[in-house]
């Protein structure tokens, strides 16, 4: 029996969206010299490679870029009546544990599956979620990565099914999609179609304030794991009274 790592999470760089930006300046060997001649009297002739030390890379960029973990406190001010955890409090008990997949690229764009119909996809893989697993949704958007489409295309689970799946004593899910929620061009028409109705808000994520809950976004290769079988780990940076943190997904599959 062998084990394989699958790795779960994507590059962090420029994202799509308006609402995600990155800057990431990648500094050279030669400014490391420099720096070092200027702070610390070090001729940049003296290193191995003559003018060039260490390089380094400055960031400026939302912690939802790239593969990350929302804490409750991302998703309002207020979880269960009272105040949400932020990222460096989210237990990491809850941040690893096993893992199942259920395919949802089948759904047209904006489309919200309900709980009755996320129902009989498990029952279609043939597992009962339990406390503690890592809840999975494929939306295949991990694909359009670095396009358009990757931000606005495809359905998601409705919070009426997301809602199941806390019931069943999860704590923590994931997609593969830039938000657990279908599409920002998606719910705010929902929301504009019917006279600026507040409860067409960001079902999902708004979910988080009645009840306690984390999600991972910006997966990516959960079409190469299988449906179940798999421990998922993925550990957030813990960004001070963060609203979400850094992750690098990997899952561990055993082999014959």
């Amino acid at each position: 029996m062998a084990t394989k790592i699958i790795d779960l999470s994507m590059v962090t760089a420029s994202d799509p969206s308006p609402l995600m930006n990155v800057k990431i300046t990648n500094i050279p060997h030669s400014f490391g010299a420099q720096e070092d001649q200027k702070y610390f009297d070090v001729d940049p002739q003296d290193w191995p490679f003559p003018g060039q030390a260490w390089a380094d890379d400055f960031v400026e960029m939302t912690t939802h870029a790239g593969t990350h973990l929302d804490a409750p406190w991302h998703m309002g001010p207020e979880c269960e009546g009272k105040k949400p955890k932020t990222i460096d409090e989210w237990p990491l008990e809850w941040c690893f544990g096993p893992g199942v997949v259920v395919d949802i690229r089948d759904l047209p764009d904006c489309y919200q599956l309900s709980a009755d119909e996320l129902k009989e996809r498990m029952d279609q893989i043939n597992y009962t979620l339990k406390p503690g697993d890592i809840f999975l949704a494929m939306t295949g958007n991990d694909k359009y990565w670095g396009t358009p489409e990757y931000s606005d295309r495809g359905g998601h689970l409705s919070a009426e099914a997301l809602k199941w799946v806390l019931d069943q004593g999860i704590k923590t899910v994931g997609t593969d999609s830039w938000s657990f929620d279908v599409p920002y061009s998606c719910w705010s028409k929902d929301y504009k179609d019917h006279g600026r109705d507040p409860k067409y808000l960001w079902p999902c994520h708004l979910l988080g304030i009645k009840k306690e809950y984390a999600h991972y976004e910006k997966l990516t290769n959960l079409d190469l794991l299988p449906s179940s079988g798999f421990m998922f780990y993925g550990f957030p940076i813990k960004f001070e009274k963060g609203s979400a943190g850094f992750v690098r997904a990997v899952a561990f599959v055993e082999e014959e």
